[in-house]
């Protein structure tokens, strides 16, 4: 595991294909997404070996119903008994994976056969517990709905620790930071939204920010996504 900022690690075990974080806070521990199917093993032995029994796993968050970030959700929950939290409006989805729709439409043959194969199955899960935008959790992060990407897509600020993870609400790839890919996000439109509302809502009270895809931004990160939206809405001028 390696240190992001204090209390946050990133699951690297598990490559750099899509980013898992663990949150250690006052209760035990905040597991925020799961990765692939084939990564849950990865995960659960990580906890072990950085010295966290699976029982102090408090909860697990998911940021979206994607295969790559709770593909490992169903084997991970059983082993560590946690409850799971998702947004209310991603629960079908989680519930019902097969639904998934992706924007582009030659895509949707290719992920169902995808999942087909071994160790991208993905199993459904039924949530625990249902999130609503600004709703606060006990981990101090302030849940920001930021649908687009799927439509029940969650971010996470914690304002006292300025930090912002984004899940695929944008990414950081190739050193740049841009919008979800077009490819796999069922609204783009909305998806450009979102990131108008992270950056003129709570713009101001993150530096660090983290992704699904892509390394971490560990400063002026609410100034760089200020900066993208200006760039996109720009455009429309």
């Amino acid at each position: 595991m390696k240190q992001i900022i204090p209390g946050l690690w990133e699951i690297d075990e598990i490559g750099d294909a899509v980013h898992c974080y663990l949150w250690e806070w006052e209760e035990g521990l905040t597991l925020i997404d799961t990765g692939f199917p084939r990564d849950a093993k990865t995960i659960l032995d990580a906890l072990i070996r950085h010295g966290h029994p699976h029982h102090r796993v408090r909860r697990i968050i998911v940021t979206h119903a994607d295969l790559d970030h709770t593909g490992g959700l169903a084997q991970i929950r059983r082993a560590t008994r946690a409850p799971v939290a998702c947004h209310a409006v991603e629960k079908e989805l989680l519930e019902y994976p097969w639904r998934r729709r992706p924007g582009a439409f030659w895509m949707r043959p290719v992920l169902w056969l995808a999942g087909q194969l071994p160790g991208y199955q993905q199993r459904p899960v039924t949530p625990d517990e249902l999130l609503v935008d600004g709703q606060t959790l006990p981990e101090g992060f302030t849940v920001i709905h930021t649908p687009g990407h799927t439509p029940g897509h969650i971010s996470l600020l914690h304002r006292e620790r300025r930090l912002l993870i984004a899940g695929d609400a944008l990414s950081n790839r190739g050193g740049k930071l841009r919008p979800p890919n077009g490819i796999y996000t069922t609204d783009m439109d909305n998806a450009r939204r979102s990131l108008w509302k992270l950056a003129k809502k709570y713009g101001d009270d993150f530096e660090t920010v983290v992704f699904g895809h892509g390394p971490p931004i560990l400063n002026h990160g609410g100034k760089r996504v200020k900066a993208l939206v200006s760039r996109l809405f720009a455009t429309e001028v």
